[in-house]
Parts: C-alpha cells; sequence; structure tokens
C-alpha cells in the first residue's frame, strides 16, 4: 500500500484501529440458520476490518520524522476541511439554522439595552419601545413603591406587583415584535452572505489554512505525535490557530459583504441594525457554532481528539 492509501485508511477507521477496538463476531444460537448473503456481508466486513488493522499495525512500526508527520497531517486535515465546507450534507440545517437562533436572541438582548456602541441613547422609533425603556429603568423604584403602599390582602399585592411584571412583559412583546420584520430580512441577507463565505469563499482557501494550522500548532512535533491525527494534548494550540484563521476570513469577507448587501437592497435599514451586524458578537457567535461543528466532525472522522474537559465546557453553556 501506498502512503496515501495507508493514510486514508488510518483515519477512516481510527475509531476502530489507534483505540485497539478489536472486532468480534457473536454467534447467537449457532443452531439456528443464517442466511447466505447475511454470511458474506459479514465475511468481507470482518476481511477489510483485518486488512485495516494489518497497514495500521505495519504502519506503526515505522517512525516518521516531525517534517513528514506534519506534512501527513496536513494533507488529512486540508481534505476533511473540504469534505466539510462543500460537501457537507444538511448545512443550512445543521450550521445556518442554529447560528440564525443564536443571533436573534443576541439582536433582542441588545434592542432591550437603552445604550447602544459608543453608550448613545437609542433613538425611539416605536411608542411601545419608549414606555418599555422607561419603565424598565424605574422598574425597581415603582415596585418599592407599591411595596410600601397597605393592601386590603396578600393576594390584593401579589396580583398588584404581577400586572406591574406583566405590564413590562407585555411592552416588551409588543416592541418586540415590531424589530422582528426588519431583523428577519436583515438575517436573510446575512444567511446569504454567511453561506457564500463557507461554500464559496473559504474552500479555495482551506488547503493553505490547513498547513499554518497544522504547522503553529505544532501538532506534528510533539513527543508522542502521530502523522494521522491530532492528539488531545494539541488541541488548544490547534483551536486556537484555527480559530484565528478563520476568523481573520469570515470578518474581511463577511463584514464588507453584508454592508454592499443592505445598501443593493435599497432599504433603510435602522442604524442600530446595521451596527448590531458589524458587532464582533455576531461574528464570535457565527464562529463558536462553525466550529464546534467542524470539531465533533474532526473528531468523528478520526483525524481530531478532543479533550475531556472540552466536552465539559460544551455541556455546560448548553
Amino acid at each position: 500500500m501506498s502512503d496515501g492509501q495507508k493514510e486514508a485508511l488510518a483515519i477512516q477507521a481510527l475509531g476502530l484501529l489507534n483505540e485497539q477496538v478489536q472486532a468480534r463476531i457473536v454467534h447467537y444460537k449457532g443452531e439456528m440458520e443464517t442466511s447466505p448473503e447475511l454470511d458474506a456481508i459479514t465475511a468481507q466486513v470482518v476481511a477489510q476490518l483485518r486488512a485495516m488493522q494489518a497497514a495500521v499495525a505495519g504502519d506503526a512500526g515505522v517512525q516518521k520524522t516531525p517534517e513528514e508527520m506534519e506534512e501527513q497531517q496536513t494533507r488529512a486535515l486540508g481534505g476533511l476541511l473540504q469534505r466539510f465546507f462543500s460537501g457537507h450534507t444538511q448545512f443550512a440545517t445543521r450550521i445556518l439554522k442554529p447560528i440564525g437562533k443564536k443571533i436573534a436572541k443576541l439582536f433582542f438582548e441588545s434592542e432591550l439595552h437603552e445604550k447602544s456602541k459608543g453608550d448613545k441613547d437609542k433613538v425611539i422609533h416605536h411608542a411601545e419601545q419608549g414606555v418599555y425603556y422607561v419603565l424598565s429603568r424605574y422598574k425597581n423604584r415603582l415596585r418599592a413603591e407599591l411595596e410600601g403602599f397597605e393592601f386590603q390582602n396578600a393576594d390584593v399585592r401579589a396580583s398588584t406587583l404581577e400586572l406591574l411584571a406583566k405590564t413590562e412583559r407585555d411592552l416588551q412583546v409588543a416592541f418586540l415584535s415590531r424589530r422582528s420584520p426588519e431583523l428577519n430580512r436583515v438575517m436573510t441577507i446575512y444567511t446569504a452572505v454567511l453561506g457564500d463565505f463557507l461554500q464559496k469563499h473559504l474552500p479555495p482557501r482551506l488547503e493553505q489554512m490547513a498547513k499554518v494550522t497544522i504547522r503553529v500548532c505544532k501538532a506534528a512535533r510533539r513527543p508522542n505525535s502521530v502523522g494521522y491525527k491530532v492528539l488531545s494534548d494539541a488541541f488548544g494550540d490547534f483551536r486556537a490557530e484555527w480559530e484565528r484563521l478563520f476568523m481573520q476570513q469570515m470578518v474581511f469577507f463577511c463584514g464588507d459583504e453584508l454592508l454592499e448587501r443592505l445598501t443593493q437592497e435599497g432599504e433603510a435599514f435602522q442604524e442600530e441594525t446595521v451596527k448590531f451586524f458589524t458587532d464582533p458578537h455576531v461574528f464570535s457567535e457565527t464562529c463558536e457554532v462553525v466550529c464546534e461543528q467542524l470539531y465533533d466532525f474532526l473528531c468523528l472522522e478520526g483525524f481530531l481528539d478532543l479533550p475531556v474537559d472540552w466536552r465539559v465546557s460544551l455541556s455546560g453553556n448548553d
């Protein structure tokens, strides 16, 4: 087998081979008749697994130099990145949809605050918006004033305080519902820009990004390094360099492209909306979703070992 064939074989079968998982056939009720077709398929699978094991076992005895391992990791990562960004199935559902949810939540949270970038007071565009801002600013004082009254009984007191809270919630819902149409229009444009970035702009640059990431993170230059994957102790450096490159590409492409398309639409979007979509939080949330999906993909393909604490941190964010 050529080095390229061994490399592909090691990556595809890593879940079985590198973790020392041995294939075993368990016969249930040996007296039962089996299907010749299934027996043939089983025999073929077992033969393939044994061939994989033999190939990797034979390759394991050859100690590669750091340069050779770095080249092997770079080729493997470049190929997997191309698969992820160019041919990823259900791309919109798996990546664009969760990004849309996160950004919508971030947008509404920013709208509920009275200040925007630079601590400048927001312009009031809707009656519900102005009253909501005033009520939310003084709600603690209003509640304290109400609690200072003498009530006929505890039920009246509880109903009064609940009415104050309900008034604030109703104003909030009414205000955000007015902002939703514009958000939806801009989100449609942003999603289109992001889709072009991930599936058109990025693929021609992935080979170079893979090369730089592997070189800078030194995943092939550690005492325990192997050529066919990045081990967990290198994940932190791998992640830092990959996300630096990814964020750089995304900001430069999406920022300019989004503003250009917003202008081309011929619609007067509110200043706060345009500012929001050039805020670092938008790019940070987008990068987080894409990279989490990518790391899971690389892990399942056997190229990237994810540390246990990485899984714990993700669970804590859910």
